[in-house]
């Protein structure tokens, strides 16, 4: 007899780690480690394992991803709990500081998309952002606890998908896609948090949809919807990603698409 219906299911190959976990804070893997889906598209970066960066969030994300139909990789860093060297206000030790080793960065290399999991302090983010998208172009996909827009990683030339800064500040290849906030580590992830990484997931994949940009005119006042910031229109350009404008007095250019008109 043959069997032409299934339940429903997606079946998934991983292959994995080659070290043993780290215990009680982070049962998945040790530090330095990568589960490999056979086919992926999507790549779960988490930080090293310690009192402070556990595992938890990571875990319940990137079993409902693939719950969700979404092949994914998950990579744990050999040195993802310090901070980059350049980043403000720290004293970083080069040898315990931030940082990808070549391995790593080929690793990134096949994904489309990155989902990065980081943790509450603001100035580690972005800055840890901004090392990793030095290293790879794909977009990202920022995972964290402390409230964050886009404009705070374009403020230290981060690219990002609404807020950029001037060509001469940039400073990464790839770009944040996307930022998904109050994701507390160590405790269990809300199904609705998920869910809203799957969306971004979709959204980013690419061929990547360009959101209508409303038109503006050079002079008007408008507001940069999620932060409140605002300004009086002083340049517009126009490129793939949609229409941008230019605050006077500000050195971002914002995506037309999230502001509105004062």
């Amino acid at each position: 007899m043959t069997v032409t219906t299934g339940i429903g299911r997606k079946c998934q190959y991983i292959d994995c780690r080659a070290e043993m976990g780290v215990g009680v804070t982070a049962g998945v893997a040790q530090r330095g480690t990568m589960s490999l889906a056979r086919n992926y598209d999507v790549l779960v970066i988490g930080m090293s394992g310690s009192r402070r960066h556990v595992f938890k969030p990571v875990c319940e994300i990137s079993m409902g991803l693939r719950e969700r139909g979404i092949e994914l990789s998950v990579m744990i860093l050999q040195t993802g709990e310090g901070v980059p060297v350049d980043a403000p206000g720290t004293i970083a030790v080069k040898a315990t500081s931030m940082r990808l080793t070549p391995m790593e960065v080929e690793q990134i290399k096949p994904a489309k998309v990155v989902i990065v999991h980081l943790g509450n302090v603001r100035t580690h983010i972005v800055y840890k952002t901004r090392m990793l998208l030095r290293n790879a172009d794909q977009p990202f996909i920022v995972v964290c606890q402390s409230p964050l827009d886009f404009e705070d990683f374009a403020e230290i030339g981060v690219l990002t998908k609404y807020v950029r800064p001037l060509e001469e500040n940039v400073g990464t290849r790839g770009s944040v896609a996307g930022v998904v906030t109050d994701v507390t580590r160590g405790v269990p992830c809300p199904e609705q948090k998920i869910d809203e990484i799957t969306r971004t997931v979709w959204e980013n994949m690419p061929p990547r949809y360009a959101e209508p940009s409303p038109k503006f005119k050079v002079g008007s006042s408008a507001l940069y919807a999620p932060t409140g910031t605002k300004g009086v229109i002083e340049t517009i350009e126009e490129n793939d990603a949609g229409r941008w404008a230019k605050f006077e007095e500000i050195d971002l250019w914002y995506h037309t698409s999230k502001l509105k008109q004062e």
